[in-house]
């Protein structure tokens, strides 16, 4: 479906709306480390950060990262393991790994600038719509547009759009809507400016519209169905799984492991060995099982250490950590690239996911008490 205006709107109705929202933009803008000036290299990093995070949560991750990697160069000498590392916690790894791979490529093919070149940006891993309309347009002030959920829901309510913007045909539509709203300059703001808007004025519900500087155009507003656009999405069904992680011992030592390359998630990533536990089967069993399937190794079951529980896409997981002693055997894995041993004080040395990182927390404590099953 291709965007037309409503009926009424001419050229000059664009022009005053965006001339009002840049003007509220101006004076209401937070002030984010990422806006402090125009490097293309800083913006790419926050806008990486952000597509399916709170601005909020970015903020202390970025000022890390950049403060380790303060260039693109930098960020491409850097090992992997460092980069998941500094990004544990943010979730979406192959965000991070992406973000990796481009640098390399960017300073291997072009000398680590980052160009005002759309055909250069296209072709870098992770870098899709999104990532290449928002650092163009802010670092170069290029006439390209984004969409994500704060700009979608904006001006899905400001042109009164009945549709779900967020797929097929809808999608097609809020693209074009974003591209026709745009002004010829200050391009980068302006894309800013309808996110920052959906953020702090048009939220999901009840939108502050007194607040809102296009208020008098916005369709949904005059017909009082802001809150019935877009429409809301469904939800998704969710299955409970139940999970055994195993921390193996030995002389003082726990177990990691490496999660393989090609994993369906945490990538590269270090754990202790888990896995599902069959209908009804009893925890203890599980870990034994499970430590000698994906480590070759033999155990003896202590005491139940943590239970954390933890949502991944539409699975709910309770994972029950236990406590175990090697009792024999080598480390040998079908499933792991590697497994270390590991002193309990170094286990922060390594990326890990969030459920596991709660897991580490609990094994450096010096105060922590075994549970008994």
């Amino acid at each position: 479906m291709n965007f037309s205006l409503p009926e009424g709107w001419t050229g000059r109705t664009l022009a005053g709306l965006r001339t009002r929202l840049l003007n509220w933009f101006d004076r209401e803008r937070r002030d984010l480390p990422w806006r402090a000036d125009r490097d293309p290299y800083r913006i790419w990093v926050s806008e990486v950060m952000l597509q399916q995070t709170t601005v909020a949560a970015v903020v202390p991750y970025f000022t890390r990262f950049v403060t380790a990697f303060p260039t693109v160069a930098a960020l491409a000498a850097a090992d992997e393991q460092q980069v998941l590392r500094l990004w544990e916690g943010l979730g979406y790894y192959r965000r991070a790994r992406h973000l990796h791979a481009a640098a390399k490529t960017l300073v291997a093919d072009h000398a680590g600038a980052l160009p005002d070149d759309a055909g250069v940006w296209a072709g870098l891993p992770g870098v899709g719509r999104y990532i290449l309309g928002a650092v163009l347009s802010q670092a170069f002030d290029r006439k390209l547009p984004i969409v994500e959920a704060n700009s979608l829901r904006v001006l899905a309510r400001l042109f009164g759009y009945q549709g779900d913007p967020r797929e097929g045909v809808g999608k097609e539509w809020v693209w074009g809507a974003a591209a026709a709203v745009l002004p010829a300059t200050r391009v980068g703001d302006f894309n800013q400016a309808l996110m920052e808007l959906g953020a702090l004025v048009c939220a999901p519900s009840s939108p502050k519209c007194t607040e809102c500087p296009l208020a008098a155009n916005c369709v949904a507003n005059r017909a009082g169905v802001q809150e019935q656009i877009p429409p809301k999405k469904k939800p998704k069904a969710i299955t409970e799984v139940g999970e055994v992680g195993v921390v193996i011992r030995a002389e003082g030592n726990v177990l990691l492991c490496r999660r393989p390359g090609n994993a369906a998630r945490w990538q590269n990533m270090w754990e202790v060995p888990h896995a599902a536990r069959g209908g009804g089967e009893d925890v203890s069993a599980a870990a034994v099982r499970v430590a000698k399937e994906l480590t070759g190794l033999d155990v003896a079951v202590d005491a139940e250490l943590a239970t954390i529980r933890h949502g991944v896409t539409r699975y709910a997981i309770t994972l029950v950590c236990v406590d175990a002693t090697l009792v024999g055997g080598e480390f040998a894995s079908t499933f792991y690239a590697e497994g270390r041993w590991v002193a309990p004080p170094a286990l922060g040395d390594f990326p890990v996911s969030s459920p596991q990182r709660k897991l580490m927390t609990d094994l450096i404590n010096p105060t922590r008490q075994p549970r008994l099953f």
